[in-house]
């Protein structure tokens, strides 16, 4: 693996295109492993290299999709760890868009989330604007922060994905409580106006 990674980081530009694409649907090797030296290197342009590692990851998402649907979900159980499918199967149900927005940003694998929401049958333009926004919230991010703060840009990296995490899972929970809230209230009025 330090060899793949050692040869990617190699080819620069190329390298980070390579394995943000291949990271969507079956490579081990993330992305932010280049593109925090290469934005490091060059601060001025990394805004530009988050940004296409962001374009990248999903355009790759799109063949760990196609895989999804073509495996569908009982492979798709075979080949992803049931820790992942559950989580995302689970929730996926009735909030399909943070359940992938959140998988996209967060440490599960981002093949595991585009396979998955390929096999689970989530609407293509839905699984295309929540993966964007949940992949420019890891990479984009990375590339701003470095772009404004250079170096120090590692520890803040560290304190602001622990702090973005813990909103973002407020925010969802604070959606699910909602629509859980909303649904119940139409149920019990459904219910009443049959009664009646």
């Amino acid at each position: 693996m330090e060899s793949l990674t050692g040869l990617l980081q190699s080819w620069g530009i190329v390298g980070l295109i390579v394995a943000a694409f291949t990271e969507s649907f079956c490579s081990p090797i993330l992305p932010d492993i280049l593109l925090i030296p290469l934005a490091l290197a060059a601060p001025d342009k990394a805004i530009y290299y988050g940004l296409m590692t962001t374009l990248v990851s999903v355009l790759g998402g799109l063949i760990g999709y196609a895989l999804g649907q073509k495996i569908g979900l009982p492979a798709a159980q075979k080949l992803i760890p049931a820790k992942y499918t559950d989580k995302i199967n689970d929730f996926a149900k009735d909030n399909a868009a943070w359940a992938v927005f959140l998988a996209a940003m967060s440490p599960i694998p981002y093949k595991f989330v585009s396979i998955t929401a390929g096999a689970l049958g989530i609407r293509m333009n839905v699984f295309l604007v929540a993966s964007f926004f949940g992949r420019a919230k890891r990479f984009l991010l990375e590339g701003l922060v470095i772009y404004y703060f250079g170096p120090q840009a590692i520890s803040i990296l560290d304190k602001l994905s622990d702090h973005l995490l813990v909103i973002s899972l407020g925010g969802v929970l604070g959606a699910v409580l909602i629509i859980f809230a909303v649904r119940r209230y139409k149920k019990n009025t459904t219910v009443l106006e049959c009664k009646n």
